[in-house]
C-alpha cells in the first residue's frame, strides 16, 4: 500500500499532467474531431440555395486544402460534383489558383477530348466547357485515387486495424461502391455534354463493372468484420498502443434491450428508404446505359445491351410510361404484340403494359448482357422532327449524421454498465422540387416520371454495409472502454480515490474526443432523377415549369437530344443544359 506522501506527490503530478492532456484534446476535439457534416455546411448551403460562384470557391478550396490526405477522394467527388452544376448554370469562369479554368492536356486516356482543347486557345474555351473539363479532371483525380486504394487493398490486409480502435473517420475515405458508380455516370453524362461519345461508353462499362464489383467487395467486408468479432470474443484484441483488450461478445452486446432498440431505430429508417433495387444497382446509371446503347447503336450488339438494360429500367420503375415506351421500342415481341403509343397530354399517365412475367422481380441485379439477337436495328424517332429526352435531377441525397446509443460493458465489473457509442445514421432532405412539366405547342404538357430514387440507393449501400461499421465500432469503443476500465481499477490502487476519479475523468474526455462517428459522404449528389420522352414539337421549342419557375428551351435541329434539368432545392434556380445524342 503506498504512504500517504507518496500518493499526495503521485496525485499532484498527475493533477498537472492531466490539466496538460486535457487542453490539448480539447484542443483536438475542436479543431480534427467535427463531422464531416458539419465541417461542409457553409458549403453545401451555398449548393442548396443555388449560390453555385460561392459553392464552386468553397469546392476548389477544400480540394487544394486536402489534395494528399485520407479526404483527397471525398472532395474530389465533391468539386467534380459542382463543377458540373457550374456548367448547367452557365457560370462565368472565374481563375481559380493553380487550377486554370480549362487545363488542356489535364484529362486522361480521353484522346478526343484532349485533342480538341490542345487545338483551342484558353480564350476560345467556353465557361462551360471550361467547368466540364474541370469536372472531368477532378472527377479523374478521385477515379486514380480510387484505384490506388484497391491495388493497395490487394497486398496490405489488417494494415489499419489500429486506426479502427481509434476512429473510423481516420481512416482513407476509399469511395463506396455508390459513389463509384455515380462518378462514372456523371463523367459518361460530362463526355456526351463535351461530344466525346466513345468517352462515355468507357465510363457506363466502368459504371457496370462497379457494380458487378461491389457484391464480391461487400462480401469481403463481411466475413473480415465476422472474423473481427471472434477474435474480440476470444480476447485477442489490441489496441492501436498494443493493450489488450478484455475478451468481449459482439453479438451479445447487440441482443442488449437498450442498445438494440436504438439499432432497431436506425435500421428502421433505412429500410423506409429503400425500393426493390437490388445490390449496388443505380437505376439512373442503367438509364443512361440505355439511352446512349439505343440511340448511338453501332451494332446488333450494342441495340441487345440497350434491350437489356432498358427491361431492368421498366423493373425498377414499372410506373413510369415513358420507360415503358423506350422498351417497346427496342423489344421486338412487344412491338409485335401492340404498336408503340407515345404519352400524351390528354392521357397521361397512360396504364403501363403489362411487363412478361419473366421480366418482373422484386429486385434487380446488374446482370451481365447476354448474347445479341440477330438483326436488330435502332429504332426511328417516333416523329419527323425528332425525339428529346428531358433528365430532372434534384434534390440532395441523404447524408450521414451522428448518434449515440448505449453499449453495454457487462464484461468490466460483472454487472452491466454502458458506455456511448458513436454510429452514423442516414438523415433525409426536403425542400426539394418533387416534380418539372413540360409544356409543348399545342399546349400539350408531360410531366417527368421517377426513374431513380437516390434516397434508396444510399440506404440501400449503407444497409449493406451496416454490419461492418457496427461489428467495428461496437469492437473499438468496447475495447477502448474496458482498457480504461482496467487501466482506472490500477489508479485507484495506485492513487487512492482521488486518483482513480481524475483518471475517470481524463478518459471520458479522451473518449468524446475520438468517439467520433465517420459522417464522410458525397454530399452534393441529388435526392431523385427524373425524365420525360417526348416527340420534338416543330417550332423547336419546350417550357419548363418546376414550382414557380419557368425556363423556355430552344431546341437543336437533331434526331435525338437531351435536355438536362437540375434543381438543388425548391429555393434555388432551375440549370439547364443540353447536348444532342444523335444527329
Amino acid at each position: 500500500m503506498p504512504s500517504s506522501a507518496s500518493a499526495a506527490a503521485f496525485t499532484l503530478n498527475f493533477k498537472r499532467n492531466l490539466a496538460r492532456a486535457a487542453a490539448l484534446v480539447a484542443a483536438l476535439a475542436l479543431t480534427g474531431c467535427q463531422t464531416y457534416t458539419s465541417k461542409t455546411q457553409e458549403r453545401d448551403e451555398s449548393v442548396r440555395s443555388g449560390n453555385f460562384a460561392a459553392a464552386v470557391a468553397k469546392a476548389d478550396k477544400d480540394a487544394a486544402n486536402n489534395a494528399d490526405n485520407k479526404d483527397t477522394v471525398l472532395y474530389r467527388l465533391e468539386q467534380g460534383a459542382i463543377l458540373r452544376s457550374a456548367a448547367l448554370a452557365n457560370l462565368p469562369a472565374a481563375a481559380t489558383p493553380g487550377s486554370p479554368p480549362a487545363a488542356a492536356g489535364s484529362l486522361t486516356g480521353q484522346t478526343q477530348t484532349n485533342q480538341a482543347l490542345n487545338a483551342a486557345a484558353p480564350e476560345q474555351i467556353s465557361p462551360r466547357i471550361a467547368y466540364l473539363t474541370r469536372s472531368v479532371a477532378a472527377f479523374d483525380e478521385a477515379a486514380r485515387r480510387i484505384a490506388r486504394y484497391e491495388e493497395e487493398a490487394k497486398v496490405k490486409v489488417g494494415s489499419e486495424f489500429g486506426a479502427l480502435l481509434t476512429n473510423q473517420a481516420n481512416l482513407p475515405y476509399r469511395g463506396r461502391a455508390y459513389d463509384k458508380v455515380m462518378l462514372h455516370t456523371y463523367q459518361a453524362l460530362n463526355y456526351l455534354q463535351l461530344a466525346d461519345d466513345d468517352a462515355a461508353r468507357v465510363e457506363l462499362n466502368r459504371a457496370l463493372q462497379t457494380q458487378r464489383d461491389a457484391v464480391e467487395a461487400n462480401a469481403k467486408r463481411i466475413q473480415e468484420a465476422q472474423k473481427l468479432a471472434e477474435e474480440a470474443k476470444s480476447g485477442e484484441v489490441k489496441d492501436e498502443q498494443g493493450r489488450q483488450g478484455s475478451s468481449y461478445d459482439v453479438d451479445r452486446a447487440k441482443r442488449d434491450p437498450k442498445t438494440s432498440a436504438a439499432l432497431a431505430s436506425i435500421e428502421s429508417k433505412l429500410d423506409a428508404a429503400i425500393l426493390p433495387y437490388g445490390d449496388y444497382v443505380n437505376p439512373f446509371t442503367t438509364f443512361l446505359d440505355a439511352l446512349v446503347f439505343t440511340h448511338q447503336a453501332a451494332d446488333a450488339s450494342d441495340m441487345e445491351r440497350a434491350r437489356k438494360s432498358w427491361e431492368r429500367v421498366v423493373n425498377f420503375a414499372p410506373n413510369n410510361p415513358y420507360a415503358q415506351a423506350d422498351y417497346r421500342a427496342v423489344e421486338p415481341d412487344l412491338q409485335a404484340a401492340a404498336p408503340i403509343v407515345e404519352p400524351v397530354a390528354d392521357r397521361f399517365p397512360p396504364t403501363p403494359a403489362a411487363a412478361p412475367a419473366e421480366t418482373v422481380a422484386a429486385a434487380v441485379t446488374a446482370d451481365t448482357v447476354v448474347a445479341p439477337a440477330a438483326g436488330v436495328t435502332p429504332p426511328a424517332p417516333p416523329a419527323s422532327n425528332g425525339l428529346t429526352y428531358v433528365i430532372f435531377e434534384t434534390g440532395a441525397a441523404p447524408y450521414r449524421d451522428q448518434i449515440r446509443i448505449d453499449l453495454p460493458l457487462f464484461v468490466v465489473t460483472g454487472r452491466i454498465s454502458y458506455v456511448g457509442m458513436a454510429l452514423p445514421e442516414l438523415s433525409r432532405v426536403s425542400g426539394h422540387t418533387p416534380s418539372l412539366t413540360i409544356a409543348a405547342e399545342g399546349g400539350q404538357t408531360f410531366p417527368v416520371a421517377l426513374v431513380a430514387s437516390m434516397d434508396s440507393v444510399v440506404a440501400k449501400d449503407f444497409k449493406n454495409e451496416w454490419p461492418t461499421i457496427l461489428t467495428k465500432t461496437i469492437i473499438a469503443t468496447a475495447t477502448k472502454a474496458t482498457i480504461d476500465a482496467v487501466l482506472q481499477k490500477q489508479m485507484q490502487d495506485q492513487a487512492g480515490a482521488t486518483g482513480a476519479l481524475l483518471f475517470s475523468a481524463f478518459t471520458a474526455i479522451t473518449q468524446a474526443a475520438v468517439n467520433i462517428a465517420d459522417t464522410r459522404t458525397w454530399r452534393s449528389l441529388p435526392k431523385e432523377f427524373h425524365y420525360a420522352r417526348v416527340a420534338t414539337p416543330s417550332d423547336g421549342l419546350l417550357t419548363l415549369t418546376a414550382g414557380a419557375q419557368t425556363r423556355t428551351v430552344s431546341l437543336e435541329p437533331a434526331a435525338v437530344q437531351v435536355v438536362y434539368v437540375k434543381s438543388t432545392s425548391a429555393a434555388a434556380p432551375l440549370l439547364v443544359g443540353q447536348f444532342v445524342l444523335k444527329k
